[in-house]
């Protein structure tokens, strides 16, 4: 099988609506999460964090990070919300 090879000859910034995350880094403790974060807001969602002790474990007994979003306006009108 022969592969091919290619040589990076430019490289160009990111889109603002561009997230980027490596495999192994913590993605919820990263900038560009945050950057993420911040755009969804931009755009009239409400991005609230999932109490920590309703969420379960993974398989390396680390608790799981959860966040609800809804739209603005849903919160005003006292709606549940997509999926809620």
């Amino acid at each position: 099988m022969n592969s091919r090879r290619f040589i990076i000859t430019e490289i160009r910034e990111r889109r603002d609506n561009e997230f980027l995350f490596g495999c192994s880094e913590r993605v919820v403790a990263s900038s560009e999460f945050q950057r993420l974060l911040s755009f969804i807001r931009n755009y009239g969602f409400i991005i609230e964090k999932i109490d920590e002790r309703s969420l379960p474990y993974d398989n390396h007994a680390d608790r799981l990070v959860g966040y609800k979003i809804r739209k603005e306006e849903e919160v005003k009108n006292n709606d549940k919300g997509m999926g809620n």
